[in-house]
């Protein structure tokens, strides 16, 4: 069958569906109820007046589905990559179910960001952008963890999963992707033999694209979702370290990873418009203006990093901390987020109570958008994590009609608001921004995505074991270029960031595309990459990291002129069973496959190396495509590269940076 007779018998599977019964809508009405603690959220719907509309009858282009005297019509619009479904229905109905035959054998990725499942096959997946930690859960895992020990392997029920990126889509394995044009809380049922679209307006449309192979609907879904900036070069030059508490010890610990070799290319310090320390640890001061005693002429210090190559990163989010210059300045123009009572809706993230700015309302958006330029870009930052993003109230007052319309696209409003200001300035090849929260296209404007707050530990429900499935469903998403925190952020009660745990992050880290230091909430009590036990081994992997930037180079390429995510599921390069079900190892482009240890005490694992010829990097042993038993000492990142690659010659220069 030729690629695009794969395609139109695709399509046809699912037109057919629309007059042979596979389609059918349900319609209701309903009326939800929403509560938030620290941008979790949990909801209850009471519907009532329920009705199946099946296929009546075709009037025209048209497609009538009927109940009764209730009718609904399903119009196509077709394109090159597929088509879209159009909707009408009667307006009194708020509640929208599309019910259409699926694949068997089929395996299901992608709704945004997954942490612990990659393969959503008989899954239920909530649509709706919210905080990924949840405090019942960490209480929960505390407690746990003290009664019946630390288990890496444990995973709460999926029904729980909170993600800080949801995407109304996803990707079949039978190379096709859906994407649902609308905003409101939704959620993909995929069961065995069908797939149930539901969510609590009726879409306008949904679209239905359809690919000649993996690869291929990866590359259209990705130009549909939307390309990201390109990352400014600085990015791929090296580490860009973490340091917190003032000038004089971020530059204290510039110079001692230097003299130890770094190779380094930012410095990000979160709290450069001040620091707050809480009950959770050292906060950033949500001001955001310079601290002049924590970072005293600091343009000045930023120009003397930039003349050294090294370029400096700071931290902004969508909240003005309560009585501050930036907050009374916000509450006086009328600019806040507000409640029933008209007053400030204050949010409390851990602590301490903030305002929201209401990026619904244009002067809010464009007053907020200056202070980037003025008090940022003018100042001569090279980039920020753009945090949040997750927390706007469905109850909260907004310039816009409705809040819990505008919940979903929060992030969009926030992440585009950082890429104006950068667009404006002149500065889209100089300035790298990074966020966690998104909604469907929200990533177009954003340079990486990174994957949220992981704790400082091994599991696969919070910590290292949960980055390559929460990046590999952002590939499957239409994200190319997103990241982790290397070490990871969360420190609450027993966990604690080992010197074994940062290393294997430090090495997990070089083969993606940004290379990025968390201090974390309590920089004390975890292992830093200046760390004396630390030091040398980051050294050198941010050495291995730079000089793999031709290879990155290549992929940034591939991404920005094809669509190709910078790190892809082994499915598309083997279409075998376990290979659709893989979570624990990745590609790195073509070229590279990368097995991290991701256990603590691990001295051997088994990696699986799809059909062809492979080399282990750093070591240069041969392998056929099979399972092998691989020794993992520290210092020894697992990778392998393709035997005929155009870069073997790069890989191989690699193993003299490992012998030294």
């Amino acid at each position: 069958m030729s690629s695009d007779e794969k395609r139109l018998k695709l399509q046809d599977y699912f037109i057919n569906q629309l007059t042979t019964g596979g389609i059918y809508l349900l319609l209701a009405k309903g009326k939800a109820k929403y509560k938030m603690d620290r941008g979790s959220f949990t909801t209850h719907d009471f519907i009532y007046d329920r009705h199946k509309l099946t296929f009546k009858e075709k009037d025209g282009e048209n497609y009538i589905f009927a109940s009764g005297k209730i009718q609904a019509e399903i119009s196509l619009e077709m394109n090159q990559d597929g088509f879209k479904m159009h909707f009408k229905a009667p307006e009194a109905f708020n509640r929208f179910t599309l019910h259409f035959e699926s694949f068997k054998d089929e395996h299901i990725y992608g709704g945004g960001e997954q942490f612990t499942h990659l393969d959503l096959k008989g899954k239920d997946v909530p649509i709706w952008v919210s905080e990924h930690q949840q405090v019942k859960k960490i209480a929960k895992k505390f407690l746990r963890e003290k009664l019946f020990g630390v288990n890496p392997d444990y995973k709460a029920k999926y029904k729980d999963h909170q993600t800080y990126y949801s995407s109304p889509s996803f990707l079949s394995s039978q190379d096709y992707f859906v994407y649902v044009h609308e905003d409101s809380y939704g959620c993909l049922h995929f069961k065995k033999n069908e797939t149930l679209i539901c969510f609590r307006q009726v879409p306008t449309s949904i679209s239905f694209l359809f690919g000649n192979s993996h690869e291929d609907i990866l590359e259209r879904l990705s130009k549909f979702v939307g390309i990201q900036p390109p990352l400014p070069d600085f990015v791929s030059q090296g580490a860009i370290i973490a340091s917190q508490g003032g000038s004089q010890i971020m530059l204290e610990r510039y110079e001692k990873l230097k003299k130890e070799g770094a190779k380094i290319s930012g410095i990000w310090c979160q709290d450069w418009s001040g620091q707050i320390v809480t009950e959770f640890g050292s906060q950033v001061y949500w001001n955001w203006e310079v601290d002049d005693k924590l970072y005293p002429n600091l343009k000045e210090t930023i120009k003397k990093l930039n003349a050294e190559g090294v370029k400096f990163l700071g931290y902004i989010n969508t909240f003005l901390k309560e009585d501050t210059h930036l907050y009374n300045e916000a509450k006086k123009l009328d600019y806040l987020v507000k409640n029933k009572k008209g007053e400030p809706y204050l949010i409390k993230s851990t602590t301490f109570l903030a305002g929201i700015v209401d990026l619904t309302n244009p002067s809010a958006y464009n007053w907020y958008k200056e202070i980037i330029k003025t008090n940022m870009i003018d100042l001569g930052l090279s980039g920020w994590m753009a945090d949040f993003g997750e927390y706007l109230p469905t109850d909260a007052v907004i310039y816009a009609p409705s809040a819990e319309k505008a919940h979903n696209r929060w992030p969009t409003l926030w992440a585009k608001c950082n890429y104006d200001a950068i667009r404006e300035r002149g500065k889209e090849k100089e300035i790298f921004t990074f966020s966690r929260a998104a909604y469907g296209h929200t990533t177009k404007y954003v340079n990486s995505m990174w994957n949220g707050d992981q704790h400082v530990d091994y599991s696969d429900e919070y910590g290292i074991g949960s980055v390559i499935p929460a990046t590999l469903s952002m590939a499957c998403s239409g994200v190319g270029i997103a990241h982790s925190d290397i070490g990871g952020y969360t420190t609450v009660l027993h966990m604690k960031r080992s010197v074994e745990l940062i290393k294997r992050w430090s090495e997990l880290n070089i083969f993606f595309p940004v290379y990025r230091c968390h201090e974390g909430n309590r920089p004390k009590v975890n292992a830093q990459a200046y760390s004396d036990e630390v030091k040398e081994e980051f050294s050198r992997n941010s050495r291995l990291f730079a000089a793999l930037k031709p290879y990155r180079d290549h992929l940034y390429s591939a991404y920005q002129e094809k669509g190709l995510p910078f790190i892809r599921p082994l499915f598309i390069y083997e279409e075998k069973e376990e290979a659709y079900k893989e979570q624990k190892e990745f590609m790195c482009g073509e070229d590279l496959l990368i097995s991290p240890v991701l256990r603590e005490g691990v001295k051997e694992k088994k990696v699986h190396l799809p059909e062809g010829e492979w080399i282990q990097l750093f070591t240069e042993e041969k392998y056929e495509g099979g399972d092998y038993l691989i020794k993992t000492p520290l210092g020894l990142p697992i990778a392998f590269y393709r035997a005929d690659s155009q870069f073997k010659e790069l890989f191989k220069e690699l193993k003299k940076e490992i012998e030294q």
